[in-house]
């Protein structure tokens, strides 16, 4: 249905572009093998204004299953999608990573990992690093209030010091070069 009104939204007499900045759900995306191919291509063919704004928030194993997300996997493979399908539609884009530092579980390894994954396999260097805040009705915020895994039970790691907070969007941003040690 998206694919449709995309379209459809592009062919309104006096619409010259219909960008999408943000907002892509990838994970979900790549778990669509019926319309994944078609949705990438009409999406890098047409709607995307140079670069593509996605939120994979985090890449630790133990953080993105807290989070609810999926494994770093698949964003992978959707950069690798994304770039392939760029570069076949002639199409010079980029994609932009929004992460989060101190969420529930989140510990400074953690953000050392994020940091040296990104370089590596997203080959960037981060900007878009927000620190967790507690919004209602999310169990995010039930793991910041109550230090326990809803779904488990066992007791989980919160940084609820501002300045530990501040520290660990640092890491990732390379505002500190403290050892890890």
């Amino acid at each position: 249905p998206q694919i449709n009104l995309l379209r459809h939204l592009r062919n309104i007499k006096g619409i010259k572009k219909v960008f999408i900045g943000s907002g892509i759900r990838y994970d979900l995306l790549m778990s669509d093998k019926k319309h994944c191919a078609e949705y990438m291509l009409e999406l890098v063919k047409h709607h995307v204004s140079g670069q593509l704004k996605i939120a994979p928030e985090h890449i630790s194993p133990n953080v993105l299953k807290i989070m609810g997300k999926p494994q770093s996997q698949s964003l992978l493979k959707f950069k690798q999608d994304f770039e392939k399908t760029s570069r076949q539609s002639g199409q010079k884009q980029f994609l932009t990573y929004y992460f989060i530092a101190a969420h529930p579980g989140c510990t400074d390894e953690n953000m050392h990992e994020l940091k040296s994954f990104a370089g590596r396999e997203l080959k960037t260097h981060p900007r878009q690093v927000q620190i967790f805040t507690p919004l209602p009705s999310t169990y995010s915020s039930l793991m910041y209030c109550t230090e326990t895994d809803p779904f488990t039970g066992r007791k989980i790691f919160v940084e609820k010091k501002s300045d530990r907070k501040q520290r660990q969007k640092d890491v990732v941003v390379g505002k500190t070069f403290k050892s890890r040690a």
